[in-house]
């Protein structure tokens, strides 16, 4: 059987991702990007995956929602 995979935010980097999400309506405040959160589901802010978050979220120019246990 033939199949189709369609990612169309593959070739976007994190500012562009967030400004369309941004405009779609995601509520970023329920994504989690971290590769150490804590219990209560806050972020580290120091693994590569937030570092990256954070500065995506800085270059679109919109407010990171995250919640952060260590920045």
């Amino acid at each position: 059987k033939e199949f189709r995979l369609h990612a169309p935010l593959l070739h976007l980097n994190k500012a562009e991702i967030i400004t369309a999400g941004s405009r779609l309506g995601v509520d970023f405040g329920q994504t989690i990007s971290c590769y150490n959160p804590d219990p209560d589901g806050r972020a580290c802010g120091q693994c590569d995956s937030c570092r990256l978050r954070a500065r995506g979220f800085a270059a679109a120019g919109v407010p990171d929602p995250t919640r952060y246990w260590h920045k």
